[in-house]
């Protein structure tokens, strides 16, 4: 797939932004060599611009410079998953309380969330499994928005925060399982709309914590 780089911002911005949305999005296997002939190519970018985007990658920890050169996509431990998880819980558990005691648990203040819902819904009906990822990613995102404060925002999206997402085994398995994870998402909706802030990060913390039980990546 072509991954069309954005109109603003230097080569290696734009080099920096598309390869970390794809390594949060789990869109590049663990263990892969990430070959600067390949990316330069497909991120439309120079292979000095691509190489300062793997140093800044580097420094946040979502890729590793092998033993002799180049860099790699390393492969999450237990203990990764764990803190990510855990972290991505208090942040968003926080989002939540937030949402609520400021009383934007209003259709308004939550549209976003259900939009990336219903973008969940087609996607999966479409089996475009990167849009999958994408629309799974933007209601994380739209529901820490929604807490109104733009420096848990600014923390959320910097954080090397990658979504866990379970093995495609085949077509069928991958949507019972995407299925699921859109009628976890709408009742969580459901329940900050309903004001039950406790509810609502029990969800949470299910929907999370399940995807520390089963096999990586999503294609």
């Amino acid at each position: 797939m072509s991954i069309a780089p954005p109109q603003n911002g230097s080569l290696r911005d734009q080099a920096y932004h598309r390869l970390r949305r794809l390594l949060i999005l789990q869109q590049i296997r663990e263990g892969e060599r990430l070959r600067e002939s390949h990316w330069a190519a497909k991120l439309s970018v120079n292979r000095t611009a691509l190489r300062e985007a793997f140093a800044r990658l580097e420094a946040e920890g979502f890729v590793t410079k092998g033993p002799k050169t180049g860099y790699f996509v390393p492969a999450l431990t237990n203990q990764d998953i764990s803190e990510i998880l855990d972290v991505r819980l208090i942040l968003e558990g926080g989002a939540i309380e937030r949402i609520i005691a400021a009383g934007n648990n209003t259709p308004t203040h939550l549209k976003a969330m259900r939009i990336a819902c219903d973008q969940l819904e087609r996607l999966v009906k479409e089996e475009y499994m990167l849009g999958v990822a994408e629309a799974d990613r933007r209601y994380h995102e739209a529901l820490i928005d929604a807490a109104g404060n733009k420096r848990l925002m600014t923390l959320y999206q910097r954080a090397p925060l990658p979504i866990i997402h379970p093995e495609v085994i085949s077509g069928h398995l991958w949507e019972v399982r995407v299925q699921k994870t859109l009628n976890e998402h709408r009742s969580i909706l459901e329940a900050i709309l309903n004001g039950s802030a406790e509810e609502a990060k029990a969800m949470l913390g299910t929907h999370l914590n399940e995807r520390a039980i089963v096999p990586l990546h999503a294609g």
